[in-house]
């Protein structure tokens, strides 16, 4: 695999279908991805909100007023949203 390659075919989605879901299996194995991603000596300064749900993702979406408000409608449709979160100080 070059990664070059692999970077070079990202795509950005613009839009989801409501209706596709992603399997429970299959975002298991992306919550164990995010759970095992590598940290300067082990510090995982993140932690990850998971929105599955309609409630859930309208909470979400209140933090993307403003300026980002263009992203409020992919975050109702997307099947999950994950939000990075970032520890600032250590």
């Amino acid at each position: 695999m070059n990664l070059t390659d692999v970077a070079q075919k990202r795509y950005a989605a613009k839009k989801f279908d409501a209706n596709r879901v992603i399997d429970n299996e299959v975002f298991e194995q992306i919550k164990k991805l995010l759970r095992f991603s590598p940290s300067s000596v082990n510090s995982q300064p993140w932690h990850f909100i998971i929105a599955d749900n309609l409630d859930a993702k309208k909470r979400l979406a209140m933090g993307a007023q403003g300026v980002y408000e263009a992203n409020e409608p992919k975050i109702l449709e997307a099947s999950h949203v994950v939000l990075f979160c970032a520890k600032t100080e250590m």
